[in-house]
């Protein structure tokens, strides 16, 4: 069993890593940190720069989330998962991240 971990720290707003085991079970879990009450949206993104999937769209509080994305239905290939914070203060951050899928 291969496994990816990636993590990533931004703008001390949140953290964001992903677990991937590629071949034996094609899921991942996308966890984050959110540190301030926040509208949390992250989605799912393929090559051709389509939304294939939602996984979190509403607003959290502080605290550690995850988000696991079920990925046996979707081809091999680069995909991008985008997490979009707007904090109640009023701030904002944007990033988003590749992956890779191999079967």
């Amino acid at each position: 069993m291969k496994t990816i971990k990636l993590f990533i720290i931004f703008a001390m707003i949140y953290l964001i890593s992903c677990n991937s085991s590629i071949v034996d079970d094609p899921s991942t879990i996308i966890k984050y940190k959110v540190e301030e009450t926040s509208y949390v949206k992250l989605v799912i993104i393929n090559s051709y720069d389509t939304e294939i999937a939602t996984l979190v769209d509403d607003e959290q509080p502080a605290g550690y989330y995850q988000a696991s994305l079920d990925a046996s239905n979707l081809a091999e290939g680069i995909y991008f998962y985008t997490l979009e914070l707007k904090g109640e203060s009023g701030s904002y951050s944007k990033s988003t991240k590749h992956m890779l899928l191999i079967k």
